[in-house]
């Protein structure tokens, strides 16, 4: 892998990759069917997910083991997939009460930055600078404006 520095392709790269499955991902979530169960969708892309990661090890994690690299796992992936499960239940919910495509996931992203932003200045000791309040400040300007009409 290369460099995660600010030129290196992963830094970018991995933004790209963030940008397309979350664009897929709102488009899917707003085409779920009105009348089928929240959780059934849910239950389909979870299996689609853990096929597609199974078919994807040979090629991308190559020389390891599957129960080489389970067996140094903690307890995060545990609750990143009780949270993954909320993240998903949430915005099908959305779509269905009326969320525009547009505004649900802006909205959301807004407000978990503003909480990470929190998260970061006391639990990491990361630093609130002016032109990061600013940042926020514009983003929640723009969201209103978003939100408008």
């Amino acid at each position: 892998m290369e460099s995660t520095t600010q030129g290196g392709f992963w830094f970018w790269g991995s933004i790209g990759l963030v940008v397309a499955g979350n664009v897929a991902y709102h488009l899917g979530l707003k085409q779920v069917p009105r009348d089928v169960h929240p959780l059934a969708p849910l239950v389909v892309l979870f299996l689609t997910a853990a096929l597609t990661a199974l078919a994807a090890w040979p090629f991308a994690a190559r020389g390891l083991t599957l129960r080489g690299e389970l067996g140094k796992l903690n307890w995060t992936p545990f609750v990143v997939g009780v949270a993954i499960v909320g993240i998903e239940l949430g915005f099908v919910l959305a779509y269905r009460a009326g969320w525009r495509i547009s505004a649900a996931s802006l909205t959301a992203n807004l407000v978990i930055a503003a909480v990470l932003v929190g998260i970061g200045l006391l639990a990491y000791g990361e630093a609130l600078t002016a032109s990061r309040l600013a940042g926020l400040a514009l983003c929640a300007a723009g969201l209103w404006f978003l939100n408008r009409g």
